[in-house]
Parts: C-alpha cells; structure tokens; sequence
C-alpha cells in the first residue's frame, strides 16, 4: 500500500511522485501502442508473391493490442487518481483541469468498449478519439510537471 504523501514532503523518495510518473508511463505506452499499431495496419505490405496490399494479416491483433491499451489505460488512471489523493492540498486549476479530462477520456472509453447501443457508440467514439482532447491532455500534463518540479530544475531552464 502506499504511504500517505503530501504536496510539501521534501523527502528523496515519494510514493505520490512515483505513482504521478507511472499514470504517465502507463498512458504514453498505451497509447503509442494502439496509434502505431494503426498506422501500421494501413501501410501496404508488399506480399510474397508480389502484389500490394494492405496489412490485414495483422487485423487478428487489433484486440490483444485493444486490451493491452485499456489495461494500461486503466492502471494509469488508477496510479493518476491515486496520485492526486495523495497530494490533495496542492490541487490547482491545472491539475484539477487534467483530472475532468482524464475522467472525460475514461468514461468515453469505457462507454465506447462496454456499449452497443449506435448512438452512444458512436457520440463515446467521436469523444475518445480527439485529437484535441490528447493534446489537452499531453499540455496540462506538462504544465503539471512544470508547475510542481519541486527542485526547481525546470523553471531555472525556462
């Protein structure tokens, strides 16, 4: 379990911070994995035999691939929650703007992989795959870190 942390702790080693760097790790790899999963399934992959085509031998992998993202995705945002739990009394306008949308991203998700119903899939999967929204998120994520370097490392390079 982890140690209960809070926003001014100066000690070397905090359980907060490594849990703020694993949602990170967690959900770049994620979702590395699945965008160049898809970028790779639709170059055309020459064939033995000499014809062009696309890469639908790799179409059986989509759902590992899926799964390992939502997995990721999942233990990123528990890790992220968690992180946030620990160091309440710091919470800003940057970190609580992450947080509505990694839960907007969540929920778009979950909806988008435990629902059938057309028009909810459809209004989940317009959400979930804005590019927009990842770059919200990828911008408040920096400025979170830039925010709370609390050796002060970044902010003597900016």
């Amino acid at each position: 379990m982890p140690i209960l942390a809070y926003a001014d702790d100066n000690s070397v080693f905090s359980t907060a911070a490594t849990l703020g760097w694993l949602a990170i790790g967690c959900g770049v790899t994620a979702n590395l994995s699945l965008v160049i999963f898809k970028m790779v399934r639709k170059i055309p992959v020459m064939k033995v035999i000499g014809r062009s085509a696309t890469s639908q031998s790799l179409t059986p992998m989509y759902k590992p691939v899926l799964n390992f993202h939502i997995m990721l995705n999942s233990v990123g945002f528990l890790a992220g929650v968690s992180h946030g739990f620990m160091l309440i009394r710091g919470l800003d306008y940057i970190s609580l703007s992450m947080v509505t949308v990694m839960i907007v991203s969540m929920i778009s998700g979950i909806l988008l992989r435990f629902t059938y119903g057309k028009n909810l899939k459809f209004v989940s999967r317009l959400v979930h795959g804005q590019a927009i929204l990842a770059a919200l998120l990828v911008t408040l994520v920096v400025l979170h870190i830039i925010t709370r370097w609390h050796q002060g490392v970044i902010m003597g390079f900016i």
